[in-house]
């Protein structure tokens, strides 16, 4: 099954060293110091490491794409082991990431998936890999995410907290919980669960953001609609199934994705500034503080309050009169009358 197992002191369970999951194409110095830091890890040499190289979309990528191929035909050192794929033809992110999750999920339950963007801390690996364990049977958690910023979040004592919340930059997954994400990230599940009201109000006190982009793509996509797995739908997804995951309150994760070299984020000198100065937890060892897993309302709010993006992109369709009105009319009468059918 290609599981390492080892006793660490002060750790009782038998520890699954999952696999790490990366995606990149053309991003070469942002890939070189990913791997760099991942190789400080303390657990760095019981790991091993996939990466899909995707094939250039277009002739801008071909140079930084063959810096990147010819770093990867070298022996990247102090790993366990390490997995290298070439596609050739481009895939783009969204398949680049389903073609190495499927095959790295016919070998293991579990793995940490990053872009190649991130810089970690010299304890994620342990973050995660402990994560992983503790809370695999945890029937609320989806998750472990390896970001922080200082939002002002609640946490007393404890060194993570849960959150309706669903950030990539780093994150542990297991497999049996992902299917549910094939299973339910579809145009006609989130129309079902917007026939309930109760929740959708639960969903719009906690995170209006996550409210009104649901709304969005409830009003806007095809009836058949597969839903793209974004961080925002899986967060849509967390909140409809009263799910969280776990986050820690100091980052391991650094981004260096705001300098607009990817296609997700634009970028802009403020943000890359803030978020490549950003400082990693500096301890080599981890363990758990979390006295209870549960909603906190005030952190979960925080996280659309301290991004104005973020409330921009969810005016789309925040007033919930809009929803108030959907409910009375139905999709139907509600698409007709505003033109969308």
């Amino acid at each position: 099954m290609g599981l390492e197992y080892k006793k660490q002191k002060g750790w009782q369970a038998l520890m699954i060293y999952a696999p790490v999951m990366i995606t990149t194409c053309n991003r070469y110095e942002h890939l070189k110091r990913c791997i760099e830091s991942l190789r400080k890890n303390v657990y760095a040499d019981q790991t091993e490491v996939y990466i899909s190289v995707d094939y250039p979309p277009s002739e801008k990528y071909i140079e930084g794409w063959e810096k990147v191929c010819k770093m990867l035909n070298s022996p990247l050192e102090g790993f366990l082991k390490t997995h290298i794929f070439f596609q050739e033809v481009n895939l783009g992110a969204e398949k680049n990431y389903d073609y190495l999750e499927k095959l790295i999920f016919k070998e293991y339950d579990r793995l940490i998936f990053t872009e190649d963007d991130n810089e970690f801390s010299a304890n994620f690996l342990i973050y995660m890999n402990k994560g992983l364990e503790l809370y695999e049977n945890h029937p609320k958690i989806y998750g472990v995410c390896g970001y922080a910023d200082d939002y002002g979040f609640v946490s007393g004592e404890d060194n993570v907290i849960p959150l309706t919340n669903f950030c990539a930059w780093g994150m542990g997954i297991w497999r049996k919980k992902e299917q549910l994400i094939q299973e339910q990230m579809t145009i006609q599940n989130w129309i079902c669960a917007a026939q309930n009201t109760r929740l959708m109000s639960s969903i719009y006190h906690a995170r209006p953001r996550l409210f009104s982009r649901m709304m969005g793509e409830i009003i806007s996509s095809p009836d058949q609609c597969t839903l793209l797995n974004t961080d925002v739908n899986r967060g849509i997804f967390l909140a409809i199934n009263g799910l969280c995951t776990i986050n820690p309150v100091k980052t391991k994760v650094r981004n260096w994705g705001w300098d607009g070299s990817g296609q997700n984020i634009v970028g802009n000198l403020e943000d890359y500034r803030k978020h490549s100065s950003l400082q990693l937890d500096m301890d080599i060892d981890f363990e758990y503080r979390l006295s209870q897993v549960e909603q906190n309302l005030f952190n979960d709010r925080l996280l659309d309050d301290n991004y104005e993006w973020n409330r921009e992109r969810a005016k789309w369709y925040n007033d919930p009169l809009l929803y108030i009105i959907y409910r009375m009319l139905g999709r139907e009468r509600f698409l007709k009358l505003t033109h969308r059918r």
